[in-house]
Parts: structure tokens; sequence; C-alpha cells
């Protein structure tokens, strides 16, 4: 137990020696353990740089306070150099990696027994910012591929490309976040293909335009969405089983000016994403997003359905804005395919074009699988106080025939339970 409270103690006198040096030198601290240096230098409001230059010495742990035994063997993993913390590690109190370190080393890579050695950059003004990780691991635990913070001089940033590739059958586990200036709960969390408007991880391609696509039968899915920030951005993967060949690129702006339908957003913009799973009954209404208070403007929407027959794409789209939310509300299409600019239950195909796109159907075992994209960058929704997007599963007519405006009537067809995956952005300010 002594030896324990010894050790404990040690480990925050370690703590408190890197911070301080962080301060003075603003270059090398250690992760806590397991943390990648992209965490470690994001905690410390810097930015990490992955050129590591230790002079095949330990004097920078020692300069840390770390005293550590020298492990002699060459850098031989990302995750290095670093200084052994698990006690269950064999390499328990050694200091590895640290000889013939490469001229970088990824942010992103950490290890479970080990606190790495980081280097962190006090942030500087710059005009854009990019990143990428080649053939990198990503599995079950959520890790950061890039975190940036912003130099304090008034400036705002943007995230406006994120591309992405691997293994086409491990689509279906991969989750991609975004944490917005400092958030615990991200405001952006995705599947790329559905993120670029595809349901049902439709392999389709090549196809694109300004702001989603896919470039590669395997994989290459990219969107160019705006995502502004005022301090700083912290962007995760994970994935539910475990990959290794995992590709991202990350690029944005600073100070780049965010435009609706030709209007300048302010600054301070932020863009929300909200989202939808969930099984519906027949004639349900979907609430696809609802901001209850404060201004903004509806940007994107993207959708996949799973039901018994297509009757579905009889539900009409309606809008509340400004705190009315007395039915109909406004229209916004006269039945699904109508709002994503088709016509006739999509009967002439699927389609993907600059303002809005038909990207899947099929049928799974009986099971009818849809899925569409649509932009309102030509025909935006703004609102001053509020905004609330209903989608209904399947409609009915009234006693004149007419759609979208009862309540009750006649069913539109014979629709059935659906289960509903959506996406809706939204920008607030």
């Amino acid at each position: 137990h002594k030896d324990d409270f010894r050790v404990k103690k040690n480990m925050w006198k370690i703590t408190i020696l890197s911070i301080l040096f962080s301060s003075a030198v603003g270059e090398y601290i250690l992760s806590a353990q397991g943390q990648n240096c992209w965490d470690a230098c994001y905690d410390i409001g810097q930015n990490c740089n992955p050129v590591i230059n230790t002079n095949n010495s330990i004097e920078i742990f020692r300069s840390l306070g770390v005293n550590c035994v020298p492990d002699m063997q060459p850098w031989w993993a990302e995750d290095q150099p670093g200084f052994v913390t698990g006690r269950e590690d064999p390499n328990y109190g050694k200091c590895v990696g640290f000889i013939d370190v490469p001229a970088a080393v990824h942010c992103s890579s950490y290890f479970k027994t080990s606190r790495r050695l980081c280097r962190c950059d006090k942030p500087k003004p710059k005009k854009f910012f990019s990143t990428g990780c080649a053939g990198c691991p990503v599995g079950p635990q959520e890790n950061t591929y890039f975190a940036y913070t912003l130099a304090n001089n008034g400036d705002h940033g943007v995230l406006n490309h994120m591309w992405t590739t691997y293994d086409h059958t491990t689509d279906a586990g991969m989750i991609l976040r975004y944490y917005v200036d400092g958030e615990k709960t991200p405001s952006i969390t995705f599947t790329p293909s559905l993120g670029s408007g595809v349901g049902f991880f439709d392999q389709s391609a090549p196809w694109g335009n300004e702001w989603i696509g896919k470039g590669s039968d395997d994989g290459g899915w990219f969107n160019n969405f705006r995502v502004p920030f005022q301090k700083s951005l912290r962007v995760t993967a994970q994935h539910m089983g475990s990959i290794q060949g995992f590709y991202i690129i990350l690029r944005g702006a600073v100070n780049m000016p965010i435009t609706i339908g030709g209007t300048l957003l302010p600054k301070t913009a932020k863009l929300n994403q909200f989202v939808t799973n969930n099984l519906f009954s027949p004639l349900a209404f979907v609430t696809l997003a609802h901001v209850t208070s404060g201004p903004g403007a509806f940007w994107m929407h993207t959708i996949q359905v799973e039901s018994g027959d297509m009757n579905f794409l009889e539900g009409c789209y309606h809008v509340y804005t400004d705190g009315d939310y007395e039915w109909p509300g406004t229209l916004l299409s006269t039945g699904t395919e109508d709002y994503f600019d088709s016509a006739w239950y999509f009967n002439a195909g699927e389609f993907r074009l600059p303002v809005s796109g038909f990207t899947h159907l099929s049928n799974n075992n009986g099971k009818i699988q849809w899925s569409a994209y649509r932009f309102h960058d030509q025909d935006p929704l703004f609102f001053d106080d509020g905004f609330k997007l209903d989608w209904r599963n399947g409609d009915v007519l009234d006693k004149a025939g007419i759609k979208c405006l009862a309540l009750n009537g006649s069913l539109a067809g014979n629709p059935t339970a659906s289960n509903v995956i959506a996406y809706a952005w939204v920008y607030t300010w």
C-alpha cells in the first residue's frame, strides 16, 4: 500500500511537471496513460506537432520528472516514444521508442499502458488547417484523429472537407463525430455513407456534386459541409468491429464565409445535426428537426426508410416556424418523392443531382429499402425564432381527394410500419 501511494504521488508530480514544462517551453508533455497526443495537446489548448526530436536520449523524459529505465530498442510503434506506466505491461517503468524516432509520428496513436511523449505547439494564426491519417487502425474505442485549436485573436474556423475510405464491407460499423468548441457531447455524429446522402451502404460510384459524393468503388466518401467553430474542433472515429486500413482527410479554412442562398451567415453560426433512428407506425408524424427558439436556416436532409411497400412515399413534409405549430404549418411537399424533385414513386430511376438525389432502392426479403438527400441552398429556409420539420409515414386524402392537408381521411395506398434513419442539418445563431 505504501508503494502504491508513492507511485500515485510520483505520477502526480510528473503530471504537474509536464504541464509546467509545456507552459515554459511550449513543446513536450506526457499524455495521460492510454491517451493520444491529439487529445493531450487539445486538453492544454495547444495543437499536436508530429515531429519528435529526442536525439536518441531520455533527457526529455528526465526534464519532465520521469525516472525510467531506458529501453535501448529502436522505435517500433506509432504510440512511441512513451513511458510505460501500466503495471501489467512487461515494460513497466521503461522509457521506450526514443531511439531512431521517424521524422514524424502520427498524433492519433496510443497504447493502453503507456503515456506518450507529445509535442504541442501554441496556436498560431493560419489561413487553413489540414490533416490526414493513412492506413490507421480504428476499433470499438472512440479515438481522436484530429484536434485543432484556433489562435486567440478573434478568428473563427470552418471545417470544409472530409474524405474517408476503408474496406466497404466494414461500412456498417463506422462512426465519425465532431466536437465543436469543447463539447462533451458531439453536435455531429454520422456514418460516412449516410452523411454523404446514401442509405443502406450503397456502393454505387463514382458520383459527386458540390457538397457530397463517392469517388471509388471501395469507400471514397466525401462531404464538404461547412462546420463553423469559434475556438476548437475535435474529430473522432469509431468502428463497432475493428479495421486496420482506415484513411481520412480533414481540411478547413480560417475566417471563411458561409452562405446559404447567397445570404451570408453570421460568423457565430453553428451547424446542428438532428438524428432520427426509430420504427414508426403507419401515418405517424416523424419530427426530423426541432429548434425550439432562436434564428437559423434549415440546410440539408438525408433519409433512409425500410418498409413493407412504397406507400410511405405518399407522406408529405410540413414545416413550423417562429413558434407557430398550428396544423398544417407550411406545406413543403406534396409527397415524399416530390420533395426530392422526382415524381410518381421515382419512376425514372436513381439519380444524384446537385440539389437532390435518390440514392438507393432495393427489396430485401420483402422489405423495401430506399434513401434520398436534398439541399436547401437554392431554396433556403430561414427562420427567426424556432423551426420544426415533420415528415409523415404515408398520408391520407380528404373527402375531396386532396392529400397533405387532412389529419384523418382515406388512406393513400396501404402504408406499413417503417424503420427510419434520417439526418437533418440546421444552422443556428
